[in-house]
C-alpha cells in the first residue's frame, strides 16, 4: 500500500513521490497501472518518473524485467509504455521505485476567497510567474464545509474556496516563494492568507484535502467522479460551467481539484435511489466532460 511505504521510509530523509488522495487504500501495482499522480505531482511528476523497473507477467505467461536499476537502460523504453497500461498489457509483480530526498524546507498555506474565480485566477498567474510550488490545491465551499465537518482540519466554512499552495526546498528560497503566493493572492482578493504554524497543522490540513471524497458520504451515499485537465488559463470559465450545469440538472456538484496542472475532479452527490437521478447525472457528466474539451483539455 502507497501509505506503508511512506510510513516505512519516515524519517529516513526520503519519501515516495506519488501521493494519490487514496494513498491509505491504493497499492504501488495499482499506482504503476494508473499512472497515478496526487497533489504533489505538480513538482515531483506521476508514478512513470519514480518507477525504474518493472517485473512482469505478460498475457503469454512469460515473465519479462523492463527498465533497470542503471541510469540509462539500454533499448526502448517499455517500462514507461507499461506504466498507466491499467493491466492491458500484464500483471506487475515486483516494481523498483526511485525514492526521493526530503526538501530541507517546507511551507504550507492557506488562502482564502470568496469566489472559486479568485482561487482559480491566483493558481493560474502564481504558474504564470514562473513558479512551480510543491503543490497546489483548490476545495470550493460545500466540500470544504463537508470536509472541515468530518475531520475538524482548520479549514474556514464561510469561504467561497480555499487553495492549498506549499512551496519547498532551501529555507531561504522557500520564504521568497511564499511571500509571493500571498501578495499574489491578495491582488485576486484573498479574504485571509494563513501559514501554517508547525507539522502538526500541515499535516492536519493535507489529511482534511486528502479525506475529500469520503467527506461527501456526510451529504449523500452516492457521487460520480469526472477526471479531466483544462488549461489553467480555463479554470474559472470551466468551472463556472459546471457549475450552471450541475443547475440545469438539479444536481448537487462539489469541486475539489489539482489547480496546479489544471486536473479538475468535479463531484456530482446524489443519492441512487431516486427516481429518475441516475438518467439526470449521466447526462450533466456528459455535459461537464463535453465543456472541459470544448475548452481545450483531454480526459485524465
Amino acid at each position: 500500500v502507497n501509505l506503508d511505504l511512506t510510513r516505512y521510509l519516515h524519517r529516513s530523509g526520503f519519501h515516495f513521490a506519488p501521493d494519490p488522495s487514496s494513498q491509505q487504500v491504493c497499492t504501488i501495482g495499482g499506482n504503476v497501472a494508473n499512472n497515478s499522480g496526487g497533489p504533489h505531482c505538480l513538482a515531483y511528476g506521476v508514478t512513470n518518473a519514480h518507477v525504474q523497473a518493472l517485473e512482469v507477467v505478460l498475457p503469454s505467461g512469460e515473465i519479462a524485467m523492463l527498465g533497470g536499476l542503471d541510469a540509462e537502460p539500454a533499448g526502448i523504453d517499455l517500462r514507461g509504455a507499461f506504466v498507466g497500461s491499467e493491466g492491458t498489457l500484464g500483471i506487475t509483480t515486483k516494481i523498483a521505485v526511485t525514492i526521493t530526498p526530503d526538501a530541507p524546507a517546507v511551507k504550507t498555506l492557506l488562502l482564502s476567497f470568496e469566489t472559486v474565480r479568485d482561487a482559480a485566477n491566483t493558481v493560474s498567474q502564481i504558474i504564470a510567474a514562473g513558479m512551480v510550488p510543491a503543490a497546489l490545491e483548490v476545495m470550493d465551499q460545500r466540500i470544504t464545509v463537508a470536509v472541515e465537518n468530518y475531520v475538524n482540519a482548520g479549514y474556514p466554512r464561510d469561504a467561497g474556496a480555499v487553495l492549498l499552495a506549499e512551496v519547498d526546498g532551501l529555507a531561504e528560497s522557500i520564504e521568497i516563494d511564499a511571500e509571493r503566493i500571498a501578495q499574489i493572492g491578495n491582488d485576486n482578493n484573498a479574504i485571509e492568507v494563513r501559514t501554517a504554524a508547525d507539522e502538526t497543522e500541515r499535516a492536519a490540513l493535507w489529511k482534511g484535502r486528502k479525506t475529500a471524497f469520503g467527506a461527501v458520504a456526510q451529504i449523500a451515499p452516492d457521487y460520480y467522479l469526472h477526471d479531466t485537465v483544462v488549461p489553467r488559463s480555463q479554470l474559472a470559465d470551466v468551472l463556472e460551467k459546471i457549475y450552471a450545469i450541475a443547475d440545469k440538472y438539479d444536481l448537487l456538484v462539489m469541486n475539489v481539484f489539482h489547480a496546479g496542472d489544471g486536473n479538475l475532479h468535479p463531484l456530482l452527490v446524489f443519492d441512487g435511489r431516486d427516481e429518475g437521478i441516475l438518467d439526470r447525472v449521466h447526462a450533466a457528466g456528459s455535459e461537464i466532460v463535453r465543456v472541459s474539451l470544448d475548452a481545450g483539455g483531454v480526459l485524465s
